[in-house]
């Protein structure tokens, strides 16, 4: 399970649902990084690391806003969103790429460039079909579940100096 800590930055109560909002940043760990002047990655990470995502929960318990709480997602929805993403297109592009090798010489296409052209059509309309399945697919096995509230007390940890 893949752990974040997020913030709630709102409380909507309707009749008898209770929806809260948590704010996540993202982190990077190029700040400590002796490289970062001279790294393109350290460039983007700063960047993108004003930005925040917020996400909606339907939640029943006590929370208030400020409030810490600890987010999961499943590795195993990590890893099927990334190869439905990522590999199947790949997968798709050079099976049609082979796939129009051998049968677009048929058709009078001898040339590569159109053995290019249809393998990048083909992984677009695989990207296109994965959208279209993400869209109507159990969308609760991609999106973080609430594991616990942190308690409030616990949040602020007083240091004496000695």
């Amino acid at each position: 399970m893949l752990e974040e800590i997020g913030i709630v930055s709102a409380i909507n109560k309707e009749s008898a649902k209770q929806i809260i909002w948590v704010e996540t940043h993202i982190k990077s760990t190029c700040g400590s990084c002796e490289a970062q002047s001279n790294c393109g990655t350290g460039a983007i990470a700063k960047f993108l690391a004003k930005r925040g995502e917020k996400l909606q929960f339907d939640y029943q318990g006590d929370v208030i806003v400020g409030q810490k709480i600890k987010l999961g997602i499943p590795e195993e929805s990590i890893l099927k969103a990334s190869s439905l993403v990522y590999i199947v297109p790949l997968f798709v592009l050079m099976i049609s790429a082979v796939f129009a090798q051998y049968f677009l010489p048929h058709l009078g296409l001898i040339a590569e460039f159109w053995i290019i052209v249809f393998a990048f059509i083909s992984a677009g309309l695989s990207y296109l079909a994965i959208n279209h399945y993400l869209k109507f697919a159990k969308i609760e096995d991609f999106y973080p579940r609430i594991l616990s509230v942190i308690p409030q007390d616990t949040q602020n940890i007083k240091i004496k100096q000695l």
